[in-house]
């Protein structure tokens, strides 16, 4: 049930810098005892591009994806300690794709334009098989998403009707107009007109996405990737036709950073939306039990998805336009 260090295998070059019987946190990886999926869950820290880390559970954005963990966790400012190192920044290729072969998670090179999704960690059953059946494309991250009804990401829509009991996969540049209110999504798309009841993402969240247009950045070639799962891709295109060098040391992408209450979402070069500020806000009081609320006390379930620590009841981030 709890890691023992005798039983971490460490990379060359690694080195421990804290260790409980819940957590091992080295120079160049976390492994953290998940109380949700009862396994342990590795996580190199040279793919972290943004984290939230509460005292019961922690949401790690990383390059492929998004990692949710639950337990007793690894305390934020060790977390942060061990990013400030910045130890990893310096390994070769080779030793990055060791450590996530060590992590059970797939290795992304910069010059690959896809890829598997990372998966490891708590996920519900309908965005586990997202993860696992749909391939990652270049710079693709999930914007928001809801565990088991939808996931928005800056190219496409997953998106669960709970009606009709379909899902419906919607690459964003083939969305003309769209309406979010409430349960219910109107969209139209280039392939008909779409209605869906359910949890829906909301019209902010889609109108941000469509605003900054990632999609213009991917060769067209690989549009229709969007829809095809990762087994059709690999055959056609496989990823074998790109040798990585491992005594070449990869450029770093991004330097990961601890979630803010103010965030932002920037609109793509070549558009005129310019820059959209908005202010994450909690309620003070649960509506379900009326408890108080705070950003120490709340645990996180997702990117805008919090619950109150007293009964549970999920709640979601409310944004406002600075």
């Amino acid at each position: 049930m709890f890691i023992e260090l005798n039983s971490v295998i460490m990379a060359p070059g690694e080195r421990g810098l804290s260790h409980t019987r819940s957590y091992v946190l080295t120079n160049f990886r976390l492994i953290q005892w998940d109380e949700g999926t009862r396994s342990n869950v590795s996580l190199p820290l040279h793919i972290i591009k943004e984290y939230k880390l509460t005292p019961n559970s922690a949401m790690f954005r990383v390059v492929n994806g998004i990692v949710n963990v639950v337990g007793k966790l690894v305390p934020r400012e060790q977390v942060r300690a061990a990013l400030g190192l910045k130890e990893y920044s310096g390994i070769t290729a080779g030793d990055q794709r060791r450590l996530c072969e060590m992590s059970g998670i797939p290795f992304i090179h910069e010059n690959q334009p896809y890829n598997r999704w990372s998966w490891v960690g708590f996920h519900r059953p309908f965005s586990r098989h997202f993860y696992t059946t749909f391939a990652w494309l270049k710079d693709e991250v999930v914007f928001t998403y809801w565990p088991d009804s939808f996931i928005l990401t800056n190219y496409r829509l997953y998106q669960f009707d709970a009606k009709k009991r379909k899902v419906y996969m919607f690459p964003m540049h083939m969305v003309e107009t769209f309406e979010s209110r409430g349960n219910r999504l109107k969209l139209k798309a280039t392939t008909g007109e779409f209605e869906i009841k359910g949890t829906v993402p909301r019209q902010d969240h889609l109108l941000a996405v469509w605003q900054q247009r990632c999609w213009d950045e991917i060769n067209c070639d690989y549009l229709e990737w969007l829809v095809m799962p990762y087994s059709r891709i690999d055959a056609i295109h496989p990823l074998s036709q790109y040798t990585i060098a491992d005594s070449v040391t990869p450029k770093t992408m991004f330097e990961a950073t601890e979630t803010r209450q103010e965030m932002q979402a920037t609109a793509s070069s070549g558009t005129t939306a310019g820059v959209v500020l908005v202010k994450p806000q909690i309620k003070n009081r649960c509506t379900n039990c009326n408890a108080p609320m705070s950003y120490e006390t709340i645990d996180w379930v997702g990117p805008d998805q919090y619950k109150c620590e007293a009964c549970g009841a999920t709640h979601n981030v409310d944004y406002v336009r600075m």
